[in-house]
């Protein structure tokens, strides 16, 4: 049991003094002496291997705090060699790894209280970016897969749990396996209807979407049937890609399960994003999506002098028919708002500008105004001495006229430095309330700008809301098959 007490002691004062910040080869040579001291009372019996015990325990105490070593002996010294991460093609490179580590340590609580409660975790984009600004000089694998390394190891994830990069941010999750393992009770999909997790891959999705009107999804070719059978298709691929880049092993068939829950999510918002390109599209005269929108809004045609109904307007709840030419003025009527709000923004930040120049000029003129009459104040009391001493010195000894003519002197001086101060005295006043009527100018001139600004804006809120109906009300009919009446 020697062997057994030795370890137990070595390990205990391992964890008495250090914790998840030591680096392996920190514990030099003085460490390794006191840690020797420490365990020199303990004792041994013959045969007892006290090295070997010594050396099987501080491996297991580095592997406890995440990292590989390998304890050797060598002239009667315990040495310690540390292996790289993964990632680390030296010390310090892997000194960075042990710094992210220190960072998702600090964590591990909070995370494992989450996973306990089933739930997912998330790092939000300022703990992500403080992760990938620890490993600043790696870049031989991608940032990804080195922090995915090491949440696996810190959290103790299996292969089958999540991580997921996903719109600047992490997302982990754990799941609860029984004993045996039947993939039905594993619901890995749950993800897909967390809130943070949904907002954050459709960020993606958006954006992987609006990337491909212009690199292969050129829908503006289709017919109304040609696009209803193919943009299912398009949005799944769009969907599996982005979960393919996102998830860590994920396999064919998990995605396209994930694809597939995701395209109920997401499938009239990525209509609605389709909508938004083709009334950006219109507002440049595209004469594809003229034709394009037309198929859609147009829902009347003329049969022997007779307007008649042939497919599903464009309506709102409350009865409203959009046809082309109304959404395009209604585009219109949205895009000039949108540049004379910007406008005002411009007009507003440069006057601004001027506000804060004058202010600053305002403040400098109070400063100098106070030293100015501080500076007349002292001239003053100089003034009052200086006559005070003329009187003095006339009353005791009239005949000393070489003392008066020396005070005459000093007041004349005196006098004149009053006189300029009084000069700038009166041209900082002016320049002070010169500057004041300008500050106050600008100031009112802001305001009405801002008054302007805001009756665009409102009015904008109301086309916005008006626009994004539209944009809804087309994605619906852009979801179902065409029928003509």
């Amino acid at each position: 049991m020697a062997e057994v007490d030795i370890y137990s002691s070595v390990l205990d004062y391992m964890c008495e003094n250090y914790d998840y910040s030591l680096y392996a080869t920190d514990f030099n040579a003085n460490g390794i002496s006191s840690l020797k001291r420490s365990i020199a009372s303990v004792s041994t019996t013959a045969g007892t291997n006290r090295i070997d015990a010594t050396k099987v325990s501080l491996q297991d105490f580095f592997n406890a705090i995440f990292q590989k070593v390998f304890v050797y002996e060598d002239e009667d010294r315990l040495k310690i060699v540390k292996y790289f991460d993964k990632g680390a093609l030296n010390e310090y490179q892997d000194r960075q790894l042990h710094a992210l580590r220190q960072e998702l340590i600090k964590y591990k609580d909070e995370v494992e209280e989450t996973f306990s409660n089933n739930s997912i975790y998330m790092f939000d984009k300022s703990s992500r970016k403080r992760f990938e600004a620890t490993l600043l000089s790696l870049d031989k694998i991608p940032l990804k897969e080195i922090i995915r390394e090491q949440i696996n190891i810190v959290y103790d994830l299996d292969c089958r749990d999540i991580v997921v990069f996903l719109n600047k941010k992490v997302f982990l999750k754990k799941f609860s396996y029984k004993e045996v393992i039947d993939e039905e009770f594993i619901n890995d999909s749950d993800m897909l209807y967390d809130k943070r997790f949904i907002d954050s891959l459709w960020e993606e999705v958006k954006l992987h979407l609006n990337n491909t009107f212009n690199t292969g999804f050129d829908f503006l070719t289709y017919n109304s049937k040609e696009f209803h059978d193919k943009y299912p298709t398009k949005f799944l691929s769009i969907l599996k890609k982005v979960l393919q880049e996102s998830f860590s092993n994920i396999d064919e068939k998990d995605a396209r399960k994930y694809s597939n829950i995701a395209f109920k999510h997401y499938k009239i918002k990525m209509l609605k994003e389709v909508a938004k390109s083709l009334f950006s599209k219109l507002l440049d005269a595209n004469l594809r999506a003229v034709r394009f929108l037309k198929e859609y809004s147009e829902s009347t045609k003329i049969t022997n002098n007779k307007k008649r109904l042939n497919k599903a307007p464009l309506m709102n709840k409350k009865g409203k028919i959009y046809n082309y030419q109304s959404i395009l003025s209604l585009l219109k009527e949205r895009e000039l708002l949108i540049s004379k709000i910007t406008h005002k923004k411009t007009e507003i930040n440069n006057i601004q500008t001027r506000v804060s120049k004058s202010r600053h000029i305002v403040e400098r003129s109070e400063d100098e105004m106070r030293r100015v009459q501080k500076r007349r104040m002292e001239l003053l009391l100089a003034i009052e001495k200086v006559e005070d001493d003329i009187n003095s010195f006339s009353i005791v000894n009239s005949s000393n006229n070489i003392n008066i003519n020396r005070l005459e002197f000093s007041k004349r001086d005196l006098l004149e430095a009053f006189k300029q101060v009084e000069i700038r005295l009166r041209t900082q006043k002016n320049i002070l309330n010169n500057t004041k009527k300008e500050l106050l100018k600008w100031e009112e001139k802001g305001e009405k700008k801002k008054e302007v600004k805001d009756d665009f804006i409102n009015k904008y809120i109301k086309i916005e809301k008006e626009y994004e109906q539209i944009c809804e009300i087309l994605a619906i009919a852009l979801s179902k098959e065409p029928l003509v009446l």
